[in-house]
């Protein structure tokens, strides 16, 4: 019995300890629930007033505990626009892989993570209006409240707003 006990105890801790390396580490908790607030973003036309609309944000944990799936709503001239978002971390690289679903296109993208207290900044490279540029989305819990912030950098050291998102915890009457 003892020999046969051994393996099947060390099996279930490999799976064990194999599952806890996929979890998603603490700060990504944030994201689950219900908030509301506003979206606010650059306007194209290059004006500095900020264009500012409804939004929600809803985030449930992924079943395989490595991440959190988003549903991010706006409003617009036409209605509520709905974007779906898969936040998965990949434990491996140390890296955060974002998934979202906009216009029906799947639109992929992977982010270093650094943390320094209730603030993380995702950072990547890519381009913004055809130009390259460092991207940086700064995360931050605070009491009752979660923004999402959206800057980039084209090589000036200079960050620029993209948008940002300011949602409070949604709160229901039972």
């Amino acid at each position: 019995m003892h020999q046969l006990f051994t393996p099947i105890l060390f099996v279930g801790f490999a799976l064990a300890s194999s599952a806890s390396l996929a979890q998603a580490p603490d700060w990504m908790f944030a994201l689950e629930g219900a908030y509301v607030g506003r979206h606010e973003m650059q306007p194209a036309d290059g004006t500095t007033e900020l264009i500012t609309v409804d939004a929600r944000m809803d985030g449930k944990r992924s079943g395989s505990e490595d991440g959190f799936v988003l549903q991010l709503s706006r409003e617009t001239e036409d209605g509520i626009e709905k974007e779906a978002q898969m936040w998965s971390w990949n434990s491996e690289n140390g890296l955060l892989e974002i998934m979202a679903i906009q216009d029906g296109q799947r639109i992929e993208s992977e982010w270093f993570a650094s943390q320094k207290g209730p603030t993380v900044h995702l950072t990547r490279g890519g381009s913004v209006a055809g130009q390259a540029a460092i991207e940086r989305v700064r995360l931050e819990r605070l009491p009752g409240q979660l923004r999402l912030t959206k800057q980039y950098n084209i090589g000036d050291g200079e960050w620029m707003l993209l948008w940002r998102y300011i949602l409070d915890d949604l709160v229901t009457d039972d």
